[in-house]
């Protein structure tokens, strides 16, 4: 019968291992992506609009709102001023279909790391973060992906 003793030996072996695996997200499995993909496809939704923003260390990035018709990029406008963004870089804009073969993409490589947090009711990811190679500066890529309205 466990003690008191015990009890405690398995609490600190567990606080133990919490401490040294530290807070880091595990990795989305690819199965995770696949269904979410699924999930996004089975929707079938080819009108949408959402605000999409880029982390890095570029220069100019802010977030942008990405107006998609027809599986398209149709608009892009700056949030932070309204400004429409300039017709060369709406071609740069992504759909949620390209954002998901970019991930994709990072699978087949493979990515030495893929996060991703993807939406409960439609599948799509509402922050990607792939790290392409773990001891490589600036190489990865984050995504994040708020207010979707179709």
């Amino acid at each position: 019968m466990p003690t008191f003793k015990h009890f405690r030996q398995a609490l600190a072996s567990a606080c133990l291992l919490a401490l040294l695996v530290g807070t880091a997200r595990a990795d989305t499995s690819r199965q995770e992506f696949n269904a979410a993909l699924q999930q996004w496809k089975s929707a079938g939704i080819h009108d949408y609009s959402f605000t999409f923003y880029q982390s890095c260390f570029c220069i100019g990035r802010q977030p942008i709102r990405i107006t998609v018709k027809g599986d398209r990029v149709k608009s892009a406008t700056n949030v932070r001023g309204g400004a429409a963004v300039k017709p060369e870089e709406v071609g740069r804009s992504l759909t949620l279909n390209e954002i998901f073969q970019q991930i994709a993409d990072g699978y087949a490589k493979p990515a030495d790391h893929i996060r991703l947090t993807l939406n409960k009711d439609y599948g799509y990811p509402e922050s990607v973060y792939i790290d392409y190679y773990e001891n490589m500066a600036d190489e990865e890529l984050h995504y994040s992906i708020s207010d979707f309205t179709h």
